[in-house]
């Protein structure tokens, strides 16, 4: 067994190699992980994990295994969260949890009982139910096309239709211009003032504007080379990438946008002195000096809705508010696609359609031929 290794996060770990396959054990003390991975060890010699029909939980506790260290850590952790949501769903008519069920047993109608249940005894939403059951559905496909199963069982349930507005049109809509003038008026004050203005200004997503170091902004240019995450243990932490590969692209400055990081800076001057900040060390941050948290920033901003008489919204709506803007000045599809990081120019389209037509019906308006 390999020796026993410490994360930048605190958790210890170690991996072995079993059968030709690697696993890897995880431990918040070395007491722990021994006892971890003694007991896996233990698993894996008596062939519990691994056997001809696995249980559901069992064959994802595999599945999850074989993706580590190619998938996102933050990933990893809200793809087990909202496993566990459909694998504690107990089945009446087994009298067991769907975890706990053989894999080439379980069929649709038992999914069928997990969406039920997810929406009516846990008080999800329809589209928080369907991507939870899209977890499975994913877990199931890798299953089909390893041969563990025949069947893939998702494959029948039907996603719930939503019975309310989808949040593009409520707390992730973009603001109108006198919504806009309103909030800003009453967030002059507030610790994140500019990391508000900054979102809106370039539509940058909040774990963007959180991983920013001084040597991002350089050629007249925003660089965005990273993003906010959380480990797999769920400390907030500077990636090393942005959320897609797309994501990594350059956004030109302008003097509004060249004026909120003059500003910042001036800020950071008078809460760290004068000493130089690190070209690697971070532009924004949290009013207690750390990295930015997205609860937070949304707490401020409901704080301020309620003083500016504002409908609530999230972070995220200043990135639609950007968007929407751009639309309405004539901006491309595809310079908005390269603006917001999206990975297709059909996210751009799709996301936004509804503002395109407005536009679209403005143009006509205005548009004269003979």
């Amino acid at each position: 067994m390999a020796k026993m290794k410490k994360r930048s996060d605190g958790l210890y770990y170690q991996d072995f190699i079993y059968n030709g396959k690697r696993y890897y054990v995880y431990g918040h003390t070395k007491a722990e992980l021994e006892e971890k991975a003694r007991l896996k060890k233990n698993q894996l010699v008596e062939g519990k994990t691994r056997h001809d029909n696995p249980s559901l939980d069992e064959f994802h506790e595999m599945w999850t295994e074989s993706r580590r260290g190619t998938v996102k850590e933050a990933t990893l952790r809200c793809q087990h969260f909202q496993y566990e949501s459909c694998s504690n769903v107990v089945i009446q008519s087994l009298n067991k949890r769907l975890g706990d069920i053989k894999l080439k047993e379980i069929s649709p109608e038992d999914i069928r009982t997990v969406q039920r249940a997810l929406i009516e005894d846990n008080g999800n939403s329809e589209q928080t139910v369907n991507d939870k059951i899209a977890v499975l559905n994913h877990v199931f496909n890798d299953a089909l096309k390893e041969r563990w199963i025949d069947y893939n069982p998702c494959i029948a349930v039907k996603n719930l239709q939503r019975s309310v507005p989808p949040a593009r049109d409520t707390f992730h809509r973009a603001l109108s211009r006198e919504e806009t003038e309103r909030f800003f008026k009453e967030a002059e004050n507030s610790a994140y003032y500019d990391i508000f203005r900054l979102a809106v200004n370039t539509g940058m997503r909040v774990g963007e504007i959180g991983a920013l170091f001084e040597s991002d902004i350089s050629d007249g240019m925003i660089h965005v080379r990273r993003t906010l995450t959380k480990s797999e243990v769920g400390n907030m932490v500077i990636g090393d990438t942005t959320k897609t590969m797309k994501g990594t692209r350059d956004i030109p400055l302008n003097d509004a946008i060249i004026g909120i990081l003059e500003h910042q800076r001036q800020i950071n001057r008078m809460l760290y002195g004068n000493k130089v900040i690190s070209f690697n060390d971070t532009i924004f941050k949290a009013p207690e000096g750390g990295l930015i948290v997205v609860a937070p920033t949304n707490r401020e901003i409901k704080r301020i809705c309620k003083r500016a008489h504002i409908e609530p919204f999230t972070m995220h709506a200043f990135r639609a508010t950007f968007a929407t803007r751009c639309i309405e000045s004539g901006v491309e599809p595809k310079t908005l696609q390269e603006l917001l990081g999206h990975t297709s120019i059909k996210m751009s389209l799709d996301l936004y359609a509804h503002v395109m037509d407005s536009t679209k019906k403005n143009a006509m308006r205005q548009l004269k031929i003979i």
